[in-house]
């Protein structure tokens, strides 16, 4: 079973598909199931090929409500190791608003010693491999940081990212999905 994570999707919003709309684009581009978790553009696929699916499902999505975003697609076997490396718990800190997930694809990866802390010490770069950040966010006054902001502007790329609470909960619901 695989993940994919879509890039500034918000189910029904403007600009973005509705649950139907998406499932069905993948559906039709080839996948066996499809579970849309959350709102966010989270969603369990099952497929023979789930980068092929979602390539092709591009077309539909873009057709039914003009979204052309980025899309990460990952092995859901593979979120559960990295979660379970225990990175997070080798940071604890009171200061920390939110742990996070971040998924990229650029140019090149970030040559931050780590951890790394943005100059605006809200976000904190805790461990990056194969495309994907574990950062911790902090909310010093109104404005949380933003990791995925931090990574682009390092690799020149594109990112998009999660809350760890979304990922367990995703990986309790797949469990469920059978």
């Amino acid at each position: 079973m695989h993940v994919v994570f879509y890039r500034n999707l918000n189910l029904g919003h403007s600009g973005s598909p509705n649950r139907e709309q998406l499932e069905t684009a993948l559906l039709d581009a080839g996948a066996k199931r499809v579970r849309s978790f959350q709102t966010n553009g989270t969603v369990l696929i099952e497929a023979n090929n789930p980068a092929d699916v979602v390539a092709k499902a591009e077309r539909g999505i873009r057709d039914a409500s003009g979204y052309e975003d980025a899309a990460f697609v990952r092995n859901l076997a593979d979120l559960e190791k990295l979660l379970a490396l225990g990175v997070f718990e080798k940071y604890p800190s009171p200061r920390t608003y939110r742990e996070t997930v971040t998924f990229f694809k650029g140019d090149r990866t970030p040559s931050w010693p780590l951890p790394w802390t943005n100059h605006k010490d809200d976000v904190d770069v805790l461990f990056v491999d194969d495309g994907i950040a574990l950062s911790l966010i902090r909310k010093p006054r109104n404005s949380t940081g933003r990791p995925a902001y931090e990574i682009e502007r390092e690799i020149g790329g594109i990112a998009t990212t999660r809350n760890r609470g979304t990922l367990e909960r995703l990986l309790k619901a797949a469990s469920q999905w059978g």
